[in-house]
């Protein structure tokens, strides 16, 4: 039945709205295709957001021309910090793509931490290093507000970001301490989805934007994190662009879609923005 269900609909979710596509279960194993070519698996019990609407439409139901640009962006990063990694999109096209590059997949829900194993080990990917934290602008401890849902894929440490929540104790850290624990030389680009704290994210990772200058994309959400991204970026030399459904539009103050349909923005120093000229230059025209 699940397989004739699949059949049935397949053929017609061009006409058919995003939001009843997500609501239909997908079980199995998925392939993601990507617009280089590359090609990326997901395995999901009826329970994975993402990945049906992937299966359903492709990667323009699921931050398509995000993801475009992210992978035009990893042909200048060698070193990728996928913040908020959730099932593991991000982190397995960009440690898919180059083996030799090497992937940091950040996420502290343990419902979802499984599941990105379980597509790290589906994709036979060896140059991923998954890490169970809450990252923050501390390092101890932090209250994670886990929504009640199998796959909770918009859990926060932002208390009241949801209305129904199960609170668990997961350790936090910063970015600053996690790059010197761990000695990385070089942060090269960052995606940062946190639900409502990519602020603090950035707090605790200043001396790393001052080192590296590395290249990010960062979800913003209207009304809860501009004037406190905004705290943090200015006077550390950053560029703001808003990823449109078509361009990147340079924008002098970081201002989330009011109808949440585009989130994502590119955060990119002069210095980077030179060494990535082609692309940037090619997104805003």
């Amino acid at each position: 039945m699940k397989s004739l269900i699949k059949k049935v609909i397949k053929p017609f979710t061009p006409i058919i709205p995003k939001g009843f596509l997500s609501k239909i279960p997908v079980y199995g194993q998925i392939c993601v295709n990507l617009p280089n070519s590359q090609k990326v698996y997901l395995q999901t019990d009826g329970d994975d957001y993402i990945a049906s609407l992937l299966y359903w439409g492709g990667i323009d139901a699921f931050e398509g021309n995000t993801i475009r640009l992210f992978i035009e962006l990893l042909n200048y990063a060698d070193t990728f910090f996928d913040i908020g990694a959730n099932t593991g999109i991000y982190s397995l096209i960009a440690a898919g793509g180059n083996p030799r590059r090497m992937v940091y997949a950040i996420e502290p829900v343990p419902r979802v931490l499984d599941c990105l194993r379980r597509n790290i080990e589906l994709n036979k990917l060896h140059n991923i290093r998954i890490n169970p934290y809450a990252i923050t602008n501390y390092d101890g401890e932090i209250t994670l507000y886990v929504p009640n849902s199998a796959i909770p894929t918009d859990a926060s440490t932002l208390e009241g970001f949801r209305m129904t929540a199960d609170n668990i104790s997961v350790q936090a850290k910063t970015i600053d301490s996690f790059v010197s624990q761990n000695e990385i030389s070089k942060v090269d680009l960052m995606k940062i989805d946190t639900e409502g704290t990519e602020h603090k994210v950035l707090e605790g990772a200043k001396k790393i934007l001052i080192r590296d200058e590395p290249i990010i994309i960062c979800e913003v959400l209207k009304g809860r994190t501009e004037d406190h991204l905004h705290n943090v970026m200015n006077g550390l030399g950053y560029k703001y662009f808003l990823i449109s459904d078509k361009t990147l539009i340079k924008k002098k103050r970081i201002e989330g879609d009011p109808i949440y349909r585009n989130m994502n923005y590119l955060f990119i120093t002069e210095k980077k923005k030179h060494k990535t000229f082609e692309v940037i230059k090619n997104w805003c025209a």
